[in-house]
């Protein structure tokens, strides 16, 4: 989905409608994968020092102001959100010189019924991952040690359900940054009192 560009006389309203439109494209790529599918998530590591690693945008709601990947509840990455749950998500777009900071708060989804409806939802390949019964960073002899069996009919659709996880993002605040060739734009968004206030800031 193309998303419009914003340049200078553009208002904080269009940048806000810029964000989302490039959040709800990376969210529903299809064939043509949006720059903002493949998302870079940093969080508090358990002994206090920066982790990053990238993780699919699965959903984006601006009416919800949420964006949501899938992860394995064995990972790292659930331990450290349970203990601090403060979560900056980054994404960028190297042709269009576009880049989007989102930051706020993740909520480990802990209803099965939502969970399971996602899982239901979810092509059948993206899901072979969970079923491995080793879980992520463990030490293993080869790679091939933590394959999961490939996708089969006599596979259960449920295998590898239990260690599928939902993490939903609750956006406190973004950065927007154009490098527009007629002149670098960069915005900072604060979502106050119900509505998304906004301000340019030097690039």
């Amino acid at each position: 989905m193309a998303v419009s560009c914003v340049d200078c006389n553009a208002t904080m309203d269009q940048i806000v409608d810029a964000v989302w439109a490039h959040l709800h494209a990376g969210a529903n790529a299809g064939k043509e994968r949006s720059p903002f599918t493949m998302l870079q998530a940093a969080t508090i590591a358990l002994d206090g020092a920066p982790a990053v690693r990238t993780v699919v945008l699965r959903r984006a709601s601006r009416e919800q102001r949420s964006v949501m990947f899938h992860t394995d509840v064995r990972s790292t990455k659930v331990a450290e959100l349970r203990r601090d749950p403060r979560i900056s998500l980054v994404g960028c777009d190297l042709d269009g010189g576009v880049q989007i900071r989102l930051h706020g708060a993740a909520r480990i989804v802990e209803a099965p019924s939502e969970t399971r409806a996602v899982w239901n939802a979810s092509r059948p390949r993206t899901l072979i991952v969970y079923r491995t019964p080793i879980a992520p960073a463990t030490p293993v002899v080869s790679p091939a040690e933590a394959h999961a069996t490939k996708h089969d009919e006599n596979v259960d659709p449920s295998a590898g359900f239990e260690n599928f996880c939902l993490i939903e993002v609750s956006v406190s605040s973004i950065d927007y940054l154009d490098l527009n060739p007629s002149g670098h734009i960069r915005a900072s968004l604060v979502f106050e009192e119900g509505k998304w206030r906004g301000a340019w800031i030097a690039p």
